[in-house]
C-alpha cells in the first residue's frame, strides 16, 4: 500500500475504502472510452442507458451527486455513527463489512485501504 495513496483528507477515498480515482464511474465523465464501456455493460439491466448516465462527486463530496442514494455503508458510517470512514467504527471490520469485501476484488482492496488507514493515519 502506498501511503500517497490513501490520504484521510482526500474525498478521493471512499466512506468504505474505494479508491474514486479507480472507479470507472468516477472517471467516465472525463473518459469517454470508460463511459462507453460502461454503456455497453449496463445494457439490458437498464432501460435506454447512456454516457451521461455515469457521474459521481464522490460519496465525501457533494450529496447531491452521489452514483447511488442506496449505500448502506455510507449510511451506517456517515448517517447513523457520524463517522468518516469505516475503520473509524469500534466494530471495524464487521461482519457485514467482511462479508462485502468478499464479493469483488475492488471491495477486497477497499477493506485493506481501511485497515491501512487505521494503521496510519
Amino acid at each position: 500500500m502506498n501511503s500517497k495513496s490513501i490520504d484521510k483528507n482526500s474525498k478521493l477515498i471512499a466512506v468504505c475504502g474505494l479508491n474514486c480515482d479507480e472507479c470507472k464511474i468516477y472517471l467516465a465523465p472525463k473518459n469517454h472510452e470508460i463511459a462507453k464501456r460502461l454503456v455497453k455493460r449496463f445494457d439490458g439491466m437498464w432501460e435506454d442507458v447512456k454516457v451521461t448516465d455515469f457521474h459521481c462527486s464522490t460519496c465525501r463530496g457533494d450529496q447531491a451527486k452521489y452514483w447511488t442514494e442506496e449505500c448502506w455503508i455510507r449510511d451506517c458510517c456517515v448517517i447513523n455513527k457520524k463517522l468518516e470512514f469505516c475503520y473509524e467504527c469500534k466494530e471495524f471490520p464487521c461482519i457485514k463489512l467482511i462479508e462485502w469485501s468478499k464479493k469483488s476484488e475492488n471491495y477486497a482492496k477497499a477493506l485493506q485501504n481501511l485497515n491501512y488507514m487505521k494503521k496510519n493515519i
